[in-house]
């Protein structure tokens, strides 16, 4: 692995470990039988923006529009693994993008993608929380997950239940809040700061039957 390589894994370590709250039993079993079982990367490949299909282009547009975060980062890497699931095999992109509007301090957003479908997998934004001190209630919380679902997802969206919200506290003590919605085959993560912007969308791409018969 390139000095280039191992940077970026180390970076995307980074970025994920602080938004990671304490979940439910199930998500957390969901997890752990991710990590033991269904997940290995048998092949990496650093790749530019030309080596997408449309689809995969497409959707990676559609993130930057419609996170305002996002639209002015540009790309830091883009790298191709094969991710073998309990679906089958795919080819997952990780795209790195970042951006420094101050000129010092660099900010992060992490996207991955099917890299053959162009299906939206995971989005990850590590540009800091917010200091006020107001909590979304938790109605307003599950309506907007339920934005940022739609914004992401369009139509799709419709299929997605709420299925939990949590809140845990973050590093200098912020707050930020998990949803969990559902569908028939898989569930989704919506991550948002104190007063719901959001933070991380993650798509469980495990069938929510085979977890749930691990379970029992």
């Amino acid at each position: 692995m390139t000095k280039r390589k191992a940077l970026a894994f180390t970076l995307i370590a980074a970025l994920f470990l602080p938004n990671t709250p304490i979940l439910s039993n199930v998500a957390a079993a969901a997890s752990s039988h991710k990590a033991k079982a269904t997940v290995t990367a048998t092949k990496l490949e650093e790749i530019s923006i030309n080596n997408l299909n449309q689809k995969a282009k497409a959707t990676l547009n559609h993130v930057k529009e419609v996170i305002p975060d996002l639209k002015n980062y540009h790309i830091a890497s883009i790298v191709k693994e094969n991710v073998v699931t309990t679906s089958g095999p795919i080819e997952r992109l990780e795209v790195i993008l970042t951006s420094t509007p101050d000129g010092t301090t660099p900010d992060f957003g992490v996207v991955h993608v099917n890299a053959s479908t162009g299906e939206l997998i995971a989005v990850d934004i590590q540009n800091g929380l917010p200091s006020s001190k107001e909590v979304l209630g938790d109605e307003e919380a599950i309506k907007k997950g339920k934005e940022h679902l739609k914004l992401l997802f369009g139509k799709q969206a419709e299929k997605y239940k709420f299925s939990q919200i949590h809140s845990s506290t973050v590093q200098d003590n912020k707050t930020q809040i998990l949803v969990i919605y559902t569908s028939p085959d898989h569930y989704i993560n919506v991550t948002m700061d104190r007063v719901g912007k959001l933070k991380a969308i993650k798509k469980d791409i495990y069938p929510k039957t085979e977890l749930e018969g691990k379970n029992k």
